[in-house]
């Protein structure tokens, strides 16, 4: 939870430290070890960093990746090449 937490609606997520993200997580799980790498694939899935003034600023958004409901990722599907700023915020 000092690295990425849930935020507390559960709906989005955010990342704490980016410096343990990449050497305790990307390092160990993904191909690339780039923080800039890792939110590119977000992006690609649909993943959307939420700009708003609050508690969300930062958070990534997803409307397949909620907390407690894992069964929705089956739904997520990668981005096509160049449509990624056409989707709606």
């Amino acid at each position: 939870s000092h690295i990425v937490s849930w935020m507390p609606h559960g709906r989005a997520w955010k990342v704490h430290n980016k410096e343990l993200l990449i050497r305790e997580v990307i390092s160990k799980f993904f191909a690339q070890s780039k923080y800039e790498s890792f939110t590119r694939q977000l992006n690609g899935w649909g993943f959307k960093r939420l700009h708003q003034s609050g508690n969300d600023f930062n958070a990534y958004y997803h409307q397949c990746f909620l907390r407690g409901l894992p069964h929705l990722t089956a739904l997520m599907k990668r981005v096509q090449p160049n449509k990624g700023k056409l989707l709606p915020h």
